[in-house]
């Protein structure tokens, strides 16, 4: 291959590339607790149906039927919803559920024209993958912290700069928590207005 073909196909890799990551789905947030206080509406469901409404992509939508079994967020009597839709890209952060079975899911998103919608980014997985802690947050923990900000730490070093914030780390060598870590802790406000991971290390089961 001679220099100038080879220069041309670095160059067509590099757009194809560069493309594809411009078109990814991309979330900011990473915590549940984040997740929850984001959404307008978060609510426990099983999924029963399947349709695609706009098939073509980009602008492709599917609508899941589901029968609601619990509301944590945002749904009131006079709220009827019996459906959720999203996305049927997942570069256009469309998330894909299990109607066969009846899967039960933890859902969250945003109600617009009546409807839920959902994506990759939101409070969403199957309800068997929710933890005992979560389950917690949802009932109370989560909405306890909404006032707290949970900031995501990248470079060194991962020191708050406000007294409200709980830092989630994603170097190995910090202290602070990691997402692994933190998917079990809910960042919530002190006495004093401040707010810290919950529960900490040296917490007896107590509100802090």
């Amino acid at each position: 291959m001679n220099p100038f073909s080879h220069t041309l196909l670095v160059g067509t890799v590099f757009l194809l590339t560069l493309k594809e990551l411009t078109r990814a789905c991309s979330c900011i947030s990473f915590h549940p607790q984040d997740q929850f206080c984001r959404a307008s509406i978060v609510i426990h469901a099983k999924v029963i149906s399947k349709q695609f409404v706009k098939p073509n992509p980009p602008d492709g939508k599917v609508i899941y039927g589901i029968k609601l079994i619990e509301a944590f967020k945002g749904v009131d009597k006079k709220k009827k919803i019996d459906s959720v839709y999203t996305s049927s890209q997942s570069s256009m952060c469309g998330i894909a559920l299990n109607y066969g079975n009846q899967v039960e899911y933890l859902l969250s998103g945003y109600l617009q024209e009546n409807k839920l919608s959902i994506s990759l980014c939101g409070l969403t997985k199957p309800w068997n993958d929710v933890t005992a802690f979560q389950k917690k947050g949802l009932r109370g923990f989560y909405q306890m912290g909404c006032n707290c900000k949970i900031t995501n730490c990248y470079f060194e070093p991962c020191g708050t700069k406000a007294p409200n914030e709980c830092i989630l780390n994603f170097l190995s060598d910090e202290p602070a928590p990691n997402v692994s870590e933190s998917q079990n802790l809910a960042c919530i406000p002190r006495k004093d207005g401040s707010c810290i991971w919950y529960p900490t290390s040296h917490s007896s089961g107590n509100h802090p």
